[in-house]
């Protein structure tokens, strides 16, 4: 049997972007069964998002969404404050350009996720994560900004 290739990240995986998808949708649906899976559920969904931002990240908003929940959960270690002010601010309709997404999206594939053993699953995800974050390094600084924003923004309420 050939394996075909996702086309937003590379995954080897039968049935192509559809497959891909199927794999996510799958381990999305695991973290209802292993409460180590749900420590890493944002991080897991954001990764994914930014290496299919064709699909999860087509207005500015959604992109800015998952970019900086991205940067977030990697470089904040997912911080709860942080989290809720990049939704506080992005409910207030911030003015945002969507960046154009890299074409390299990172080396790891949702393949390596679902193939992680249950015991090192959150480190894969992390180690993932990261991946895909260092993918996005022409972005960091603009997600830095808004970030800063998003905080600056919700200490003056």
């Amino acid at each position: 049997m050939t394996q075909d290739r996702c086309p937003s990240c590379g995954a080897p995986v039968t049935g192509g972007r559809a497959g891909c998808q199927a794999v996510f949708d799958e381990q999305s649906a695991a973290v209802y069964t292993d409460v180590r899976r749900a420590a890493v559920h944002d991080l897991f969904v954001d990764a994914y998002c930014m290496q299919h931002p064709e699909e999860y990240g087509r207005s500015a908003k959604s992109y800015a969404a998952h970019l900086l929940r991205l940067c977030c959960g990697v470089e904040m270690r997912g911080d709860a404050t942080t989290y809720a002010a990049i939704r506080r601010w992005l409910d207030g309709s911030p003015p945002v350009v969507r960046p154009e997404p890299p074409a390299m999206r990172g080396t790891m594939p949702i393949i390596d996720i679902a193939s992680a053993p249950a015991d090192r699953y959150a480190d894969v995800v992390r180690a993932w994560a990261s991946d895909v974050w260092a993918a996005y390094a022409a972005q960091h600084c603009v997600a830095r900004e808004w970030i800063a924003s998003a905080i600056e923004r919700g200490t003056r309420r």
